[in-house]
């Protein structure tokens, strides 16, 4: 399954209304005109950089003083990797309130998560959210494609089991192994065949009633689309761009709630949507499923 690269979890720096489009436009036309000329890789290197010096100042207070649980702190790259910035501060905050957005969707629902035996959260990075169940009374698993944030929550985050995985499946995992799987921000980078199969997937490593957590761009991003891509969201089909660089934030998705229930969702049953409910990842709506019975 993918990391859920670079602005999965940043704040959005919202633009105001009608300078969206053209925004997007310039960044398209200057990322292809980078790619021509052999740069790309280079320029982000360079502003990576950059931005990681700007955060000096504000992440130097988790190395010296400790971070609010105690954890260690992932080295700043994974940050990156992770949250789509430099920040520890967002990273532990954006950590908290997504682990709050789940507890809450769940209890919601009448379900209590202390009740649940074995949880995998699918897309973990370097443990945003995992390290929020430290001192949960169940089996904590994480997992994710890219080795190099699972190497760092192997060695440091000791309370869990972390697992590699591929683009496409499968998961490194039994069937029927998972009372919930929770993906945030993951979906949101999966074109439709990609995202059918790990549909799929889910279903296998799921136990009968087992619950599926994920979250989508919905409505709360319509003002980011062309007038072609809104007229295909209205018409409750997937937009996807960018498909060649699926599984990373450079692939963006976005579906709207009928498109879950009828299609995505093949195999589930709707259990709850909250639109914009996924705090921690500002804007994306929050969907709770759970897997059907054969």
């Amino acid at each position: 399954m993918p990391t859920r690269h670079v602005d999965r979890l940043s704040p959005r720096r919202r633009i105001p209304n009608g300078l969206d489009k053209v925004d997007s436009v310039l960044r398209s036309r200057l990322r292809t005109t980078l790619t021509s000329v052999g740069l790309l890789s280079a320029a982000r290197s360079v502003r990576d950089s950059v931005r990681s010096v700007q955060h000096l100042a504000d992440n130097a207070p988790f190395w010296f003083r400790g971070t609010p649980d105690g954890l260690p702190a992932p080295p700043v790259n994974l940050v990156r990797l992770t949250t789509g910035t430099f920040s520890l501060a967002w990273m532990f905050q954006s950590g908290a309130l997504a682990a709050s957005s789940i507890v809450t969707a769940l209890a919601k629902n009448g379900v209590r998560l202390e009740s649940l035996g074995r949880v995998l959260d699918f897309g973990c990075g370097c443990g945003r959210v995992v390290r929020h169940w430290a001192r949960l009374d169940a089996e904590v698993h994480g997992c994710d494609y890219n080795p190099r944030p699972i190497n760092w929550c192997r060695r440091r985050l000791t309370f869990a089991r972390f697992a590699t995985n591929g683009l496409h499946p499968p998961l490194p995992y039994a069937s029927a192994q998972f009372d919930l799987v929770y993906a945030l921000s993951v979906f949101t980078h999966l074109p439709e065949p990609l995202a059918f199969a790990w549909m799929r997937e889910m279903q296998r490593v799921l136990k009968p009633d087992g619950l599926l957590l994920v979250t989508t761009h919905g409505e709360a991003y319509l003002d980011e689309l062309t007038d072609d891509e809104r007229r295909l969201f209205h018409q409750d089909r997937l937009v996807v761009r960018n498909p060649e660089a699926a599984g990373t934030n450079y692939c963006g998705v976005y579906c709207s709630q009928d498109y879950i229930r009828e299609t995505l969702s093949d195999g589930f049953n709707l259990v709850d949507f909250i639109p914009r409910g996924a705090a921690g990842n500002p804007h994306q709506d929050l969907v709770l499923l759970r897997r059907a019975r054969r």
